[in-house]
């Protein structure tokens, strides 16, 4: 049995998906909120009660209103603004991917037959820390860099930012010896969970082999 110590392990990531719409939907925003109504319908399947619905209370400008929904049994929340909508999701397991993907479609589903249109583009970022195991992440990533030019270093870090898509690897200040990375992509409008989380799925896959990293730990 492989040791423990030489498996690479993430010991903590972060999932937000937002849906960014073209108008503010100002005129909805009443009390009662007409998308608490809708949306417990939607989630009192998956564990949802009234309880788990809440506003914003620091919120300092009307731009910072939001109605915050938490799904405990996943970790997960759904948080809907003025503008967007945004799903957040502590620690996401993979295994736990078809759940969320279903979860979040459904609720991205009934928010926009309600408005009657689509997001004008989708975000996604997903952050993480992972532990080396047994690669060497001063040895992998030092071919990322010039390091005749930068000279001798403990980490090598990097920034890719293309025209739908951020990778940052760096070193991280929260665990001994893992590394960070942030991964960030800009989706179409008309994009399901599902997709975003097959595109995002690869981006982590890529980053994770730059690091010496073979698949998802």
């Amino acid at each position: 049995m492989e040791n423990v110590a030489t498996q690479s392990h993430i010991p903590e990531s972060y999932l937000e998906h937002r849906e960014v719409f073209a108008e503010p939907w100002v005129d909805r925003w009443v009390i009662p909120n007409p998308f608490i109504a809708l949306l417990f319908g939607v989630l009192r399947t998956h564990g949802v009660e009234l309880t788990d619905f809440s506003f914003n209370k620091d919120a300092t400008s009307v731009g910072e209103h939001y109605l915050n929904i938490s799904i405990r049994r996943l970790n997960a929340a759904v948080r809907i603004g003025l503008d967007t909508v945004t799903f957040i999701a502590a620690n996401p397991a993979w295994e736990i991917a078809p759940q969320l993907a279903n979860i979040f479609d459904q609720v991205s589903c009934s928010i926009r037959e309600t408005l009657k249109t689509s997001p004008r583009w989708q975000e996604t970022t997903l952050a993480f820390h992972v532990t080396p195991g047994a690669a060497d992440f001063r040895a992998n990533t030092a071919p990322l860099v010039n390091t005749s030019l930068l000279g001798e270093a403990l980490f090598y870090g990097v920034s890719l930012h293309r025209a739908d898509s951020v990778l940052i690897i760096d070193k991280s200040l929260r665990h001994e010896g893992a590394a960070f990375v942030r991964l960030q992509r800009k989706l179409p409008g008309d994009a399901r969970f599902s997709d975003v989380a097959a595109r995002i799925y690869e981006d982590e896959v890529s980053a994770l082999h730059l690091l010496g990293i073979a698949g998802v730990p």
